[in-house]
């Protein structure tokens, strides 16, 4: 299988390709030019591996949340080259994207992104599962909630971690596409929070 993943939903955007069973991955620059360097960093990867767009199987991206810009975009290429290919696109989120590396730990790992002002978005995996699904939340009172074993993840945690285009598609190889997808918002943007005070 060839599967070709975007991750857009932070400072630092990644693209990825898995091709039977292996994955290779770039990292582009801390810019947040997202919408103009995202599909040249896409095509410059599958080039070096001698395939263009035509030749993937599905695409896979994240669907938030993050970035409102950011979510916007990677959803919108993965769509279109869906569209233009007649190719499945596969949904993941930001937060099993951040706990994807440490999920063979065998315990519960949280995964927690900074919202600003002591919000954030959070979820809780382990293994194949989720034990609690993604939400907007207040962090401190969402971390009173989870079991003591957790282990943590994420910009509102120590690692600081981002999600990643390899995450992503090592995610999507088992799951089944669609022929469009949707961002996941889990709260108002600032624009429409605003428009409600108007």
């Amino acid at each position: 299988m060839k599967l070709l993943g975007f991750e857009t939903t932070d400072s630092v955007a990644s693209v990825a390709l898995y091709c039977d069973g292996t994955v290779d991955e770039a990292h582009l620059t801390e810019d947040k030019r997202h919408a103009e360097s995202v599909l040249p960093a896409a095509e410059q990867l599958l080039r070096k591996h001698g395939l263009t767009t035509a030749d993937m199987d599905a695409f896979a991206v994240d669907i938030g949340p993050g970035s409102f810009t950011g979510v916007r975009i990677g959803v919108c290429l993965a769509n279109a080259l869906g569209m233009a290919h007649q190719k499945p696109v596969i949904a993941v989120n930001s937060l099993e994207t951040l706990a994807e590396p440490h999920l063979d730990l065998h315990t519960p790992v949280c995964a927690l992104i900074d919202a600003r002002n002591g919000n954030g978005y959070g979820a809780v995996y382990q293994e194949s599962a989720c034990l609690v699904e993604p939400v907007a939340c207040e962090i401190e009172s969402f971390l009173k909630l989870l079991p003591k074993e957790c282990a943590f993840t994420g910009t509102a945690c120590k690692d600081g971690a981002l999600p990643t285009a390899g995450s992503i598609v090592r995610l999507a190889v088992n799951r089944t596409g669609q022929k469009q997808v949707s961002p996941m918002y889990l709260k108002p943007s600032q624009a429409e929070r605003l428009q409600k005070h108007d």
